[in-house]
This record gives C-alpha cells, sequence and structure tokens, in this order.
C-alpha cells in the first residue's frame, strides 16, 4: 500500500533548503505560473533571499509551501505509480492522525513516501512509539536519483526535526 504523506513543509523556512527546491525543473514552473497571486513580491527572491521570505505574511507562506509540496507531488507522479491513500497532516488533529498511522502499520506491504522536504514527526512515531524495526517511511526528494545527489548533502548538514 503506498501512502503520501504531506508533512507541515516546516522545512521549507529553511533559506538552504528553497534554494535547492529551485533546482527541480516542476518547482521552477509552479512557481512562474504563481507568481500572479503573490502581489507586490518576487517568488524567486522569496526563494533565494532570507529577509525577503519573512516579509511573507503567514497566509501567503503557507501557500508558497503547498506550491512547492504539489509541484514535488506532480514529480512524483510521473513515476506512474497511482498512490493507495493521501494524507496531508493539516487536514488532522495530531490525535486523528496518530490513530490513522497506528492502523495503516500493522499493512506489512506499507510504503509512506513523504512530500515535504522532511519527515515531520511521522519518523519518530513509527520507530519510538510504534517500534517498528522496518522502515516504510520514504523521503520523495531522496527516493528520485535525479534530485538525491543534492538532498543527502542538504540533509546530513540539517537535523530534521519540522
Amino acid at each position: 500500500m503506498t501512502v503520501i504523506y504531506f508533512t507541515d513543509g516546516a522545512l521549507i523556512d529553511d533559506c538552504l533548503i528553497r534554494r535547492s527546491l529551485l533546482r527541480i525543473p516542476e518547482v521552477i514552473e509552479s512557481l512562474r505560473k504563481s507568481q500572479d497571486e503573490f502581489i507586490g513580491c518576487d517568488l524567486f527572491a522569496a526563494m533565494n533571499e532570507t529577509q525577503v521570505y519573512r516579509s511573507l505574511n503567514y497566509h501567503q507562506k503557507t501557500h508558497l509551501k503547498s506550491i512547492l509540496q504539489n509541484a514535488l507531488f506532480r514529480r512524483w507522479m510521473k513515476k506512474g505509480i497511482e498512490p493507495d491513500l493521501i494524507l496531508k497532516r493539516n487536514d488532522y488533529s495530531s490525535y486523528e492522525l496518530t490513530q490513522l498511522f497506528q492502523k495503516l502499520s500493522t499493512i506489512d506491504t506499507l510504503n509512506v513516501v513523504t512530500i515535504g522536504p522532511g519527515f515531520d514527526d511521522l519518523e519518530s512515531f513509527f520507530r519510538l512509539r510504534l517500534k517498528l524495526n522496518s522502515k516504510p517511511i520514504n523521503e520523495f526528494i531522496s527516493q528520485d536519483p535525479h534530485l538525491n545527489w543534492f538532498w543527502n548533502e542538504i540533509r546530513s548538514s540539517l537535523e530534521l526535526h519540522s
């Protein structure tokens, strides 16, 4: 069973992450298409400069994260695999998400692909609370052979704690 899990996207707040996402063609395309939605702000400047990103209000940052995650999801969909379930952290309370993942963890063929970047608190939930030895969670960027070359370096330099 393939589950797509959209994290809260907290790692997008990091300028290094945003700059790295600009290496992805689907991200560039999405930013170009969405530029008109951000009046008075250059999205490419927001992706590259901390001060410009910080000048975005909460709703603009949330929308930008959604644009970036949807671009990553579109890239994943090009693999031709249909997900069995799509979950977004923002759509569930912590309790509901916990209950859902407890049920999902009983499936032997569970494959959770996170669209983040980052794992959120999901990885520690599976490892510590459910005591799963297998690793059913995969970060999409690290799975993509055209993206993992830069992601592994970035991931090792950050503490993934979104």
